[in-house]
């Protein structure tokens, strides 16, 4: 490729994919590939103070579009001041911890948002910037809620029917694009998961030629 190689996690919150992304990191550096890491809201200045507010759980209830619009704002600061310069001036792997396809499944799933609308405005959002491939870590909610020991965040504290529409409609993508998305059994043991992930992840870099 004439670019760094693009990589998303995806999942709902408890699923575990933050810990695999550390996992996958470190795998592919004692390979000899540069890895850098990054999330979403966030990656950038204004897009940590965004983050700040979107999981502020001591805000009022916020509008839905406002949340999207949020989330949209800090998006195209990321891709314009951080993400594109990474995937063109360095040649390994960028791995963003949340993208698009969290806007699909939060804002247009969860809150119920008008698809074609949500859709339109993530184009708009990433400047048409789309991942080389996404992981996306699947786990029953109930179970993934249960790993949470910690105070919720705003976005956790929506209600576990939330979720499980947040859950259906990452799925409902993933089965859509099934060589895009790559679907994980969060609910295997830590080290497990790991294997089959980077079992894809190498095999994805070898036909790319970054292994």
């Amino acid at each position: 490729m004439n670019r760094g190689v693009f990589i998303v996690f995806e999942g709902i919150e408890g699923s575990g994919k933050s810990t695999q992304i550390q996992m996958l990191a470190q795998a592919l550096r004692e390979k000899g590939v540069a890895v850098d890491l990054t999330r979403e809201p966030g990656g950038t200045e204004v897009g940590e103070k965004i983050r700040e507010v979107l999981l502020d759980s001591q805000l009022e209830e916020m509008h839905p579009r406002t949340e999207l619009l949020l989330y949209l704002a800090a998006r195209s600061e990321h891709v314009a001041k951080r993400i594109r310069r990474i995937l063109h001036t360095e040649k390994g792997v960028l791995i963003c911890d949340r993208y698009t396809l969290s806007t699909l499944a939060y804002q247009a799933g969860g809150r119920d948002l008008p698809v074609k609308d949500v859709a339109r405005l993530c184009k708009f959002g990433s400047a048409g910037l789309e991942p080389d491939l996404t992981i996306l870590v699947d786990l029953d909610v109930e179970e993934a809620f249960a790993r949470l020991n910690r105070p919720h965040d705003r976005l956790e504290q929506a209600g576990l029917d939330f979720h499980k529409k947040v859950r259906k409609t990452y799925l409902e993508y993933a089965r859509r694009a099934p060589k895009k998305i790559k679907v994980f059994d969060g609910a295997k043991e830590v080290q497990m998961l790991h294997e089959d992930i980077k079992n894809t992840v190498w095999e994805f870099l070898t036909r790319k030629g970054v292994l």
